[in-house]
Protein backbone atom coordinates (compact mmCIF):
# COMPACT_ATOMS: atom_id res chain seq x y z
CA UNK A 1 0.00 0.00 0.00
CA UNK A 2 2.56 2.25 0.96
CA UNK A 3 4.77 1.38 -2.22
CA UNK A 4 1.94 2.15 -4.39
CA UNK A 5 1.26 5.40 -3.02
CA UNK A 6 4.50 6.19 -2.93
CA UNK A 7 4.49 5.14 -6.93
CA UNK A 8 1.22 7.57 -7.58
CA UNK A 9 3.12 10.47 -5.75
CA UNK A 10 5.99 10.07 -7.80
CA UNK A 11 3.92 10.27 -10.71
CA UNK A 12 2.26 12.96 -10.06
CA UNK A 13 5.41 14.94 -9.15
CA UNK A 14 6.63 13.83 -12.64
CA UNK A 15 4.09 15.30 -14.32
CA UNK A 16 4.22 18.22 -12.68
CA UNK A 17 7.36 18.46 -13.45
CA UNK A 18 7.02 17.95 -17.02
CA UNK A 19 4.61 20.59 -17.36
CA UNK A 20 7.41 23.02 -15.43
CA UNK A 21 9.48 21.64 -18.59
CA UNK A 22 7.18 22.01 -20.98
CA UNK A 23 6.17 25.56 -19.97
CA UNK A 24 10.19 26.51 -20.40
CA UNK A 25 10.07 25.39 -23.94
CA UNK A 26 8.29 28.66 -25.09
CA UNK A 27 10.81 30.93 -23.26
CA UNK A 28 13.19 32.98 -24.90
CA UNK A 29 16.81 33.72 -23.55
CA UNK A 30 14.46 36.78 -21.35
CA UNK A 31 15.96 38.62 -18.36
CA UNK A 32 18.92 40.85 -18.69
CA UNK A 33 19.82 41.76 -22.67
CA UNK A 34 22.16 39.28 -24.22
CA UNK A 35 25.76 40.90 -24.99
CA UNK A 36 27.52 39.88 -27.82
CA UNK A 37 31.13 40.73 -28.96
CA UNK A 38 30.27 41.60 -32.30
CA UNK A 39 27.17 42.76 -33.83
CA UNK A 40 24.63 39.63 -34.60
CA UNK A 41 21.29 39.54 -36.99
CA UNK A 42 18.40 38.12 -35.22
CA UNK A 43 16.34 36.09 -37.64
CA UNK A 44 13.01 35.03 -36.97
CA UNK A 45 10.91 32.25 -39.09
CA UNK A 46 7.12 34.12 -39.09
CA UNK A 47 5.50 30.71 -38.19
CA UNK A 48 6.16 27.38 -35.55
CA UNK A 49 7.67 24.64 -37.11
CA UNK A 50 5.43 22.67 -35.80
CA UNK A 51 1.61 23.51 -34.41
CA UNK A 52 1.72 23.30 -31.45
CA UNK A 53 5.52 24.29 -30.98
CA UNK A 54 7.60 21.77 -29.82
CA UNK A 55 11.70 20.72 -29.64
CA UNK A 56 13.35 20.60 -32.52
CA UNK A 57 16.16 17.86 -33.06
CA UNK A 58 17.80 18.93 -36.35
CA UNK A 59 17.80 21.41 -39.21
CA UNK A 60 18.39 20.55 -43.21
CA UNK A 61 19.25 23.31 -45.26
CA UNK A 62 19.23 23.00 -48.83
CA UNK A 63 20.21 25.32 -51.97
CA UNK A 64 17.98 25.46 -55.08
CA UNK A 65 19.95 25.90 -58.61
CA UNK A 66 20.05 29.31 -60.42
CA UNK A 67 19.14 30.91 -56.76
CA UNK A 68 20.52 34.16 -55.35
CA UNK A 69 23.44 33.69 -53.95
CA UNK A 70 22.53 34.33 -50.61
CA UNK A 71 19.34 32.36 -50.55
CA UNK A 72 18.81 29.05 -48.52
CA UNK A 73 15.95 27.06 -47.70
CA UNK A 74 15.45 25.68 -44.15
CA UNK A 75 12.76 23.01 -42.71
CA UNK A 76 13.02 21.78 -39.68
CA UNK A 77 13.46 17.91 -38.48
CA UNK A 78 11.47 17.46 -34.92
CA UNK A 79 13.32 13.73 -34.89
CA UNK A 80 16.25 14.18 -36.24
CA UNK A 81 17.61 13.38 -39.61
CA UNK A 82 18.67 9.61 -39.12
CA UNK A 83 22.15 10.50 -41.23
CA UNK A 84 19.36 11.12 -44.21
CA UNK A 85 19.80 7.09 -44.73
CA UNK A 86 16.46 7.12 -46.62
CA UNK A 87 18.11 8.66 -49.59
CA UNK A 88 20.27 5.08 -50.14
CA UNK A 89 17.91 2.91 -48.70
CA UNK A 90 14.22 3.37 -49.53
CA UNK A 91 13.18 1.05 -47.01
CA UNK A 92 14.29 3.39 -44.61
CA UNK A 93 11.86 5.81 -42.86
CA UNK A 94 12.10 9.06 -44.49
CA UNK A 95 12.50 11.98 -41.72
CA UNK A 96 9.57 14.06 -40.41
CA UNK A 97 9.40 17.41 -41.32
CA UNK A 98 7.95 20.76 -40.04
CA UNK A 99 4.81 21.91 -41.15
CA UNK A 100 6.52 24.87 -42.99
CA UNK A 101 9.47 25.28 -44.77
CA UNK A 102 11.37 28.78 -45.62
CA UNK A 103 13.79 30.89 -47.53
CA UNK A 104 16.03 32.80 -46.00
CA UNK A 105 18.51 35.56 -48.29
CA UNK A 106 21.40 36.36 -46.42
CA UNK A 107 22.42 39.09 -48.72
CA UNK A 108 19.12 41.11 -48.58
CA UNK A 109 19.06 41.64 -44.45
CA UNK A 110 17.54 38.38 -43.94
CA UNK A 111 14.40 38.29 -45.61
CA UNK A 112 11.93 35.42 -45.11
CA UNK A 113 9.49 33.61 -47.15
CA UNK A 114 7.42 31.01 -47.02
CA UNK A 115 8.25 27.94 -49.33
CA UNK A 116 6.29 25.27 -50.92
CA UNK A 117 6.88 21.74 -50.98
CA UNK A 118 7.54 21.94 -54.66
CA UNK A 119 10.42 24.43 -54.51
CA UNK A 120 12.08 22.79 -51.37
CA UNK A 121 11.87 19.33 -53.24
CA UNK A 122 13.70 20.91 -56.34
CA UNK A 123 16.71 21.72 -53.69
CA UNK A 124 20.04 20.32 -53.02
CA UNK A 125 20.55 19.32 -49.50
CA UNK A 126 24.45 21.44 -48.56
CA UNK A 127 26.55 20.31 -45.53
CA UNK A 128 25.62 22.35 -42.44
CA UNK A 129 25.69 19.29 -39.40
CA UNK A 130 27.83 20.39 -37.18
CA UNK A 131 29.89 17.57 -35.10
CA UNK A 132 29.51 17.53 -31.71
CA UNK A 133 33.00 17.48 -29.77
CA UNK A 134 33.39 16.85 -25.98
CA UNK A 135 35.58 17.80 -23.23
CA UNK A 136 38.01 16.03 -21.47
CA UNK A 137 36.79 16.16 -18.20
CA UNK A 138 35.73 13.59 -15.12
CA UNK A 139 32.39 15.82 -14.90
CA UNK A 140 30.27 18.48 -16.36
CA UNK A 141 32.81 20.98 -14.57
CA UNK A 142 36.18 19.82 -15.56
CA UNK A 143 38.10 19.84 -17.95
CA UNK A 144 38.62 21.06 -21.36
CA UNK A 145 37.92 20.68 -24.91
CA UNK A 146 41.19 18.97 -26.88
CA UNK A 147 40.83 19.71 -30.97
CA UNK A 148 44.09 20.15 -33.09
CA UNK A 149 46.59 20.34 -30.94
CA UNK A 150 44.35 23.23 -29.32
CA UNK A 151 43.05 23.51 -25.92
CA UNK A 152 39.56 25.32 -25.05
CA UNK A 153 38.09 26.11 -21.80
CA UNK A 154 34.77 26.69 -21.25
CA UNK A 155 33.32 30.59 -19.64
CA UNK A 156 30.11 28.43 -17.54
CA UNK A 157 30.47 26.32 -14.79
CA UNK A 158 29.18 23.51 -17.01
CA UNK A 159 30.25 22.03 -20.24
CA UNK A 160 27.25 20.84 -22.82
CA UNK A 161 29.38 20.34 -26.36
CA UNK A 162 30.92 21.74 -28.92
CA UNK A 163 29.93 22.34 -32.65
CA UNK A 164 32.75 21.91 -35.58
CA UNK A 165 31.63 23.22 -38.54
CA UNK A 166 31.86 20.71 -41.64
CA UNK A 167 34.93 21.88 -42.84
CA UNK A 168 36.67 21.95 -39.57
CA UNK A 169 37.28 25.45 -39.60
CA UNK A 170 35.39 26.92 -36.72
CA UNK A 171 34.60 25.53 -33.10
CA UNK A 172 31.29 26.62 -31.65
CA UNK A 173 31.87 26.10 -27.42
CA UNK A 174 28.29 26.10 -25.46
CA UNK A 175 28.48 26.65 -21.55
CA UNK A 176 26.13 27.24 -19.08
CA UNK A 177 25.35 28.25 -14.98
CA UNK A 178 22.63 27.39 -12.99
CA UNK A 179 21.66 25.63 -10.07
CA UNK A 180 21.06 22.10 -10.32
CA UNK A 181 18.29 20.44 -8.34
CA UNK A 182 19.89 17.80 -5.87
CA UNK A 183 19.45 13.91 -7.43
CA UNK A 184 16.23 12.33 -6.14
CA UNK A 185 14.07 9.56 -7.19
CA UNK A 186 12.58 11.38 -9.91
CA UNK A 187 15.97 12.39 -11.83
CA UNK A 188 15.59 9.70 -14.48
CA UNK A 189 12.27 11.55 -15.48
CA UNK A 190 12.70 15.21 -15.03
CA UNK A 191 16.31 15.58 -15.28
CA UNK A 192 18.89 17.51 -12.86
CA UNK A 193 19.28 20.15 -15.54
CA UNK A 194 18.73 23.82 -13.87
CA UNK A 195 15.10 25.26 -14.36
CA UNK A 196 17.16 29.14 -14.42
CA UNK A 197 20.59 29.86 -15.67
CA UNK A 198 23.02 31.70 -17.95
CA UNK A 199 23.69 30.75 -21.21
CA UNK A 200 27.45 31.29 -22.90
CA UNK A 201 28.63 30.71 -26.83
CA UNK A 202 32.31 30.91 -28.35
CA UNK A 203 33.43 30.74 -31.16
CA UNK A 204 37.31 29.95 -32.22
CA UNK A 205 39.30 29.51 -35.48
CA UNK A 206 40.65 26.14 -35.21
CA UNK A 207 43.93 27.23 -37.13
CA UNK A 208 44.76 29.67 -34.87
CA UNK A 209 43.18 29.19 -31.73
CA UNK A 210 41.90 32.22 -31.33
CA UNK A 211 38.29 33.65 -30.67
CA UNK A 212 36.78 35.38 -32.90
CA UNK A 213 32.93 35.76 -31.44
CA UNK A 214 31.77 35.45 -27.67
CA UNK A 215 28.24 35.64 -26.75
CA UNK A 216 25.82 35.42 -23.50
CA UNK A 217 22.43 35.80 -21.98
CA UNK A 218 21.68 35.72 -17.77
CA UNK A 219 18.61 34.41 -16.38
CA UNK A 220 17.46 31.95 -19.38
CA UNK A 221 14.64 29.42 -18.64
CA UNK A 222 16.32 25.94 -19.24
CA UNK A 223 19.46 27.25 -20.55
CA UNK A 224 20.78 23.51 -21.50
CA UNK A 225 18.00 23.75 -24.34
CA UNK A 226 19.20 26.27 -26.14
CA UNK A 227 22.85 24.38 -27.26
CA UNK A 228 20.79 23.23 -30.75
CA UNK A 229 20.38 22.66 -33.32
CA UNK A 230 23.27 24.79 -34.47
CA UNK A 231 23.86 25.42 -38.40
CA UNK A 232 26.87 26.29 -40.05
CA UNK A 233 26.46 28.41 -43.34
CA UNK A 234 29.41 27.47 -45.65
CA UNK A 235 31.69 28.81 -43.36
CA UNK A 236 30.11 32.54 -43.46
CA UNK A 237 27.53 32.42 -40.66
CA UNK A 238 26.63 30.31 -37.49
CA UNK A 239 22.76 30.22 -36.31
CA UNK A 240 22.29 29.28 -32.30
CA UNK A 241 18.27 29.31 -31.29
CA UNK A 242 17.31 32.02 -29.20
CA UNK A 243 14.00 30.02 -28.11
CA UNK A 244 13.93 26.12 -27.68
CA UNK A 245 11.09 26.27 -30.56
CA UNK A 246 14.10 27.26 -32.64
CA UNK A 247 11.59 30.16 -34.48
CA UNK A 248 14.35 33.03 -33.33
CA UNK A 249 17.84 32.43 -34.55
CA UNK A 250 20.66 34.44 -33.71
CA UNK A 251 23.22 34.96 -36.68
CA UNK A 252 26.93 35.56 -36.45
CA UNK A 253 28.66 36.60 -39.30
CA UNK A 254 31.89 34.88 -39.29
CA UNK A 255 35.43 36.51 -39.91
CA UNK A 256 37.02 36.51 -43.81
CA UNK A 257 40.01 34.04 -43.46
CA UNK A 258 42.66 32.44 -46.23
CA UNK A 259 41.89 28.69 -46.10
CA UNK A 260 44.32 26.39 -44.88
CA UNK A 261 46.54 24.17 -47.42
CA UNK A 262 44.78 20.49 -47.14
CA UNK A 263 46.93 18.30 -47.90
CA UNK A 264 50.54 19.97 -47.08
CA UNK A 265 53.21 18.60 -48.91
CA UNK A 266 55.80 16.48 -46.07
CA UNK A 267 59.49 16.51 -47.01
CA UNK A 268 61.61 13.96 -45.19
CA UNK A 269 65.12 14.76 -43.83
CA UNK A 270 67.24 12.91 -46.40
CA UNK A 271 68.71 9.16 -45.74
CA UNK A 272 71.14 9.46 -48.54
CA UNK A 273 74.57 11.83 -48.44
CA UNK A 274 75.32 14.01 -51.33
CA UNK A 275 77.40 10.53 -53.02
CA UNK A 276 74.13 8.41 -52.51
CA UNK A 277 75.91 7.15 -49.63
CA UNK A 278 73.21 5.95 -46.98
CA UNK A 279 73.14 8.11 -43.76
CA UNK A 280 73.65 5.96 -40.54
CA UNK A 281 69.81 4.56 -39.48
CA UNK A 282 68.31 4.88 -36.15
CA UNK A 283 68.35 1.04 -35.97
CA UNK A 284 69.90 -1.81 -38.50
CA UNK A 285 68.92 -5.36 -39.09
CA UNK A 286 71.07 -7.76 -41.22
CA UNK A 287 69.34 -10.57 -42.90
CA UNK A 288 71.68 -13.72 -44.49
CA UNK A 289 70.82 -15.93 -46.50
CA UNK A 290 72.66 -18.84 -48.21
CA UNK A 291 73.37 -19.06 -52.16
CA UNK A 292 74.86 -22.67 -51.60
CA UNK A 293 72.55 -25.63 -53.27
CA UNK A 294 70.15 -22.47 -54.93
CA UNK A 295 69.48 -23.00 -58.70
CA UNK A 296 70.06 -19.50 -60.22
CA UNK A 297 66.42 -18.56 -60.25
CA UNK A 298 66.43 -18.42 -56.31
CA UNK A 299 69.82 -17.24 -56.03
CA UNK A 300 68.35 -14.35 -58.11
CA UNK A 301 65.23 -13.57 -56.15
CA UNK A 302 67.29 -12.92 -53.26
CA UNK A 303 68.77 -10.17 -54.50
CA UNK A 304 65.44 -8.56 -55.82
CA UNK A 305 65.36 -5.15 -53.59
CA UNK A 306 62.66 -4.77 -50.73
CA UNK A 307 60.62 -1.92 -50.79
CA UNK A 308 61.04 0.83 -48.85
CA UNK A 309 57.97 1.22 -46.58
CA UNK A 310 55.93 2.69 -43.54
CA UNK A 311 56.54 0.14 -41.26
CA UNK A 312 54.43 1.94 -38.58
CA UNK A 313 53.38 4.66 -36.94
CA UNK A 314 53.13 6.11 -33.35
CA UNK A 315 52.72 9.77 -31.49
CA UNK A 316 54.55 11.13 -28.76
CA UNK A 317 53.84 10.94 -24.99
CA UNK A 318 53.70 14.60 -24.64
CA UNK A 319 50.23 15.97 -25.75
CA UNK A 320 50.98 19.56 -26.70
CA UNK A 321 52.58 19.86 -28.77
CA UNK A 322 51.98 16.44 -30.43
CA UNK A 323 54.20 15.03 -32.96
CA UNK A 324 53.07 12.02 -35.47
CA UNK A 325 56.83 9.52 -35.32
CA UNK A 326 56.83 7.79 -38.55
CA UNK A 327 59.43 4.61 -39.28
CA UNK A 328 60.62 4.25 -42.56
CA UNK A 329 62.21 0.47 -43.47
CA UNK A 330 64.63 0.70 -46.40
CA UNK A 331 66.79 -1.66 -48.20
CA UNK A 332 70.30 0.01 -47.38
CA UNK A 333 72.48 -3.29 -48.54
CA UNK A 334 72.45 -6.03 -50.89
CA UNK A 335 75.55 -7.85 -51.70
CA UNK A 336 77.07 -11.08 -51.94
CA UNK A 337 79.44 -12.36 -49.09
CA UNK A 338 82.15 -15.14 -48.48
CA UNK A 339 82.19 -16.23 -45.02
CA UNK A 340 84.25 -18.73 -43.66
CA UNK A 341 82.76 -21.64 -41.59
CA UNK A 342 83.10 -22.29 -37.88
CA UNK A 343 85.39 -25.00 -36.96
CA UNK A 344 83.42 -27.43 -35.45
CA UNK A 345 80.86 -27.11 -38.53
CA UNK A 346 78.05 -26.18 -36.85
CA UNK A 347 76.48 -22.90 -37.28
CA UNK A 348 73.31 -21.22 -38.10
CA UNK A 349 75.06 -20.91 -41.39
CA UNK A 350 74.61 -23.39 -44.56
CA UNK A 351 77.20 -24.25 -46.84
CA UNK A 352 80.31 -26.53 -47.48
CA UNK A 353 81.70 -28.09 -44.42
CA UNK A 354 85.19 -26.60 -45.12
CA UNK A 355 86.14 -23.26 -46.83
CA UNK A 356 84.43 -20.48 -47.21
CA UNK A 357 80.76 -20.26 -47.92
CA UNK A 358 78.93 -17.80 -50.04
CA UNK A 359 75.75 -16.02 -48.76
CA UNK A 360 73.73 -12.66 -49.83
CA UNK A 361 73.44 -9.72 -46.97
CA UNK A 362 70.44 -7.50 -46.73
CA UNK A 363 70.92 -4.71 -44.32
CA UNK A 364 67.22 -3.26 -43.77
CA UNK A 365 67.34 0.53 -41.80
CA UNK A 366 65.52 2.31 -39.83
CA UNK A 367 64.80 5.47 -39.76
CA UNK A 368 62.89 7.63 -37.90
CA UNK A 369 60.76 10.69 -38.01
CA UNK A 370 58.88 13.22 -36.00
CA UNK A 371 55.82 15.20 -37.90
CA UNK A 372 54.83 18.74 -35.68
CA UNK A 373 50.92 18.02 -36.09
CA UNK A 374 50.51 21.53 -35.13
CA UNK A 375 52.97 22.45 -38.50
CA UNK A 376 53.16 19.43 -40.67
CA UNK A 377 55.78 20.55 -42.83
CA UNK A 378 58.38 20.84 -39.77
CA UNK A 379 60.24 17.17 -39.96
CA UNK A 380 63.02 16.40 -37.62
CA UNK A 381 65.12 13.02 -37.36
CA UNK A 382 64.64 11.27 -34.11
CA UNK A 383 66.59 8.40 -32.54
CA UNK A 384 65.73 5.34 -31.72
CA UNK A 385 65.47 5.89 -27.80
CA UNK A 386 62.87 8.74 -28.68
CA UNK A 387 61.07 6.47 -30.93
CA UNK A 388 60.73 3.49 -28.68
CA UNK A 389 59.13 6.38 -26.12
CA UNK A 390 56.74 7.31 -28.34
CA UNK A 391 52.93 5.31 -28.03
CA UNK A 392 50.99 3.08 -30.49
CA UNK A 393 48.23 4.74 -32.22
CA UNK A 394 45.79 3.14 -34.07
CA UNK A 395 46.22 3.09 -38.15
CA UNK A 396 45.01 0.98 -41.25
CA UNK A 397 45.59 1.02 -44.81
CA UNK A 398 43.49 1.27 -47.72
CA UNK A 399 41.72 -1.80 -48.72
CA UNK A 400 40.24 -3.66 -51.86
CA UNK A 401 36.72 -4.38 -51.97
CA UNK A 402 35.34 -7.45 -51.46
CA UNK A 403 32.73 -6.73 -54.17
CA UNK A 404 33.73 -6.32 -57.62
CA UNK A 405 34.60 -2.33 -58.47
CA UNK A 406 32.07 -0.34 -61.11
CA UNK A 407 30.72 2.43 -61.00
CA UNK A 408 31.20 3.11 -57.29
CA UNK A 409 32.62 1.93 -54.18
CA UNK A 410 30.48 1.06 -50.87
CA UNK A 411 31.52 2.79 -47.83
CA UNK A 412 31.15 0.43 -44.55
CA UNK A 413 29.40 2.65 -42.60
CA UNK A 414 25.96 3.08 -42.47
CA UNK A 415 23.61 4.15 -44.33
CA UNK A 416 26.50 2.25 -46.59
CA UNK A 417 26.75 4.96 -49.10
CA UNK A 418 27.95 4.46 -52.64
CA UNK A 419 30.66 7.30 -54.02
CA UNK A 420 31.91 7.89 -57.57
CA UNK A 421 35.62 7.97 -58.70
CA UNK A 422 36.61 11.29 -60.55
CA UNK A 423 39.17 10.14 -63.20
CA UNK A 424 39.24 7.26 -65.95
CA UNK A 425 40.62 4.93 -63.49
CA UNK A 426 39.87 3.27 -60.50
CA UNK A 427 42.91 3.04 -57.89
CA UNK A 428 44.20 -0.20 -56.51
CA UNK A 429 43.04 0.02 -53.65
CA UNK A 430 40.40 2.08 -54.81
CA UNK A 431 38.96 3.28 -50.93
CA UNK A 432 40.59 4.16 -47.62
CA UNK A 433 38.68 3.90 -45.13
CA UNK A 434 38.38 6.43 -42.21
CA UNK A 435 36.31 6.12 -39.53
CA UNK A 436 33.63 9.31 -40.57
CA UNK A 437 35.37 9.95 -43.74
CA UNK A 438 35.72 7.85 -46.65
CA UNK A 439 39.07 8.41 -49.43
CA UNK A 440 38.47 7.47 -52.97
CA UNK A 441 41.51 6.58 -55.43
CA UNK A 442 41.55 6.80 -59.20
CA UNK A 443 43.94 8.34 -61.99
CA UNK A 444 44.06 9.17 -65.33
CA UNK A 445 47.28 8.06 -66.95
CA UNK A 446 49.13 10.15 -70.44
CA UNK A 447 50.76 7.29 -71.93
CA UNK A 448 50.76 3.42 -71.66
CA UNK A 449 53.11 3.24 -69.37
CA UNK A 450 51.34 4.46 -66.47
CA UNK A 451 54.51 6.07 -65.15
CA UNK A 452 52.94 9.41 -65.69
CA UNK A 453 49.28 11.03 -64.99
CA UNK A 454 47.34 12.81 -62.87
CA UNK A 455 45.75 10.77 -59.34
CA UNK A 456 42.72 12.12 -57.56
CA UNK A 457 42.01 11.67 -54.08
CA UNK A 458 38.25 12.84 -53.01
CA UNK A 459 37.58 12.54 -49.66
CA UNK A 460 33.71 12.48 -48.27
CA UNK A 461 31.61 12.20 -45.27
CA UNK A 462 31.11 8.68 -45.49
CA UNK A 463 27.15 8.95 -43.55
CA UNK A 464 26.05 11.81 -45.47
CA UNK A 465 27.61 11.52 -48.20
CA UNK A 466 29.15 15.45 -48.80
CA UNK A 467 32.07 15.60 -50.56
CA UNK A 468 35.04 17.68 -48.47
CA UNK A 469 37.75 18.01 -50.53
CA UNK A 470 39.02 17.01 -54.22
CA UNK A 471 43.04 16.36 -53.99
CA UNK A 472 44.73 16.40 -57.91
CA UNK A 473 48.32 15.23 -58.17
CA UNK A 474 50.90 14.48 -60.26
CA UNK A 475 52.47 11.24 -60.34
CA UNK A 476 55.97 9.61 -61.82
CA UNK A 477 55.53 6.10 -60.62
CA UNK A 478 53.00 3.33 -60.57
CA UNK A 479 50.06 5.36 -58.76
CA UNK A 480 48.58 2.10 -57.08
CA UNK A 481 52.09 1.67 -55.26
CA UNK A 482 51.39 4.72 -53.50
CA UNK A 483 47.65 4.30 -52.83
CA UNK A 484 48.41 1.07 -51.46
CA UNK A 485 50.55 2.91 -48.57
CA UNK A 486 47.99 5.68 -47.89
CA UNK A 487 47.74 5.49 -44.33
CA UNK A 488 44.49 6.52 -42.42
CA UNK A 489 45.92 7.56 -38.61
CA UNK A 490 43.42 8.18 -36.00
CA UNK A 491 42.42 11.67 -34.67
CA UNK A 492 41.62 12.57 -38.44
CA UNK A 493 45.11 12.27 -40.71
CA UNK A 494 45.32 10.68 -43.85
CA UNK A 495 48.92 9.90 -44.96
CA UNK A 496 49.83 8.68 -48.81
CA UNK A 497 53.37 8.89 -50.05
CA UNK A 498 53.84 10.53 -53.53
CA UNK A 499 57.14 8.68 -54.68
CA UNK A 500 58.11 5.21 -54.18
CA UNK A 501 61.31 6.36 -52.01
CA UNK A 502 59.36 7.55 -49.32
CA UNK A 503 60.69 10.75 -48.76
CA UNK A 504 58.06 13.09 -49.63
CA UNK A 505 53.97 12.85 -48.41
CA UNK A 506 50.90 14.24 -48.79
CA UNK A 507 49.22 14.73 -45.58
CA UNK A 508 45.51 15.43 -45.04
CA UNK A 509 43.86 16.69 -41.64
CA UNK A 510 40.58 16.07 -41.75
CA UNK A 511 37.63 17.36 -39.01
Amino acid sequence: MRLSLLLTVGFVLAMASLACKSVAQTANTGGATPKSSSPISKLHFPEPWLDPPDLIEAMEVRKVPNSPAGEFLFAALPDGDNDFAHEVDKTMYRPRYGDHMFAVNFSAGLQVRVVTREEWDSGSRIATKPKLVFHKGNDEASGQIEYRQKRYSKVGKYWSHALLSPSGRWLAVFSYNGEKPPPDFFHFISGADPREGDVFWQIYDTATGQKVFEWEAKNVKGPTHLNGPGIWLEDKYFLFPDDEPAQNFNVATLPPFTPEINPVTVQLPPRRDATSKPLPAGARHEVWGSVVGLTKEQAANLTVPKETELSEVRLSRQIFPQELLLAISEETENRRVSRPRPRDGYSEYQGTRDGDSEYQLRVISQYYYALSLDSPTQVRIVSKEEWERGQTVWNHRSTTPEEPVEETVKSNLPPYRRFPKTATTWGSPPVLHANDWIAIFSYSQQDRSHMAGTMFVDVYNARLGEKLLSTELPFTVAPDELFKQALWIDGGYILMPLNSSLDSFAFWRLP
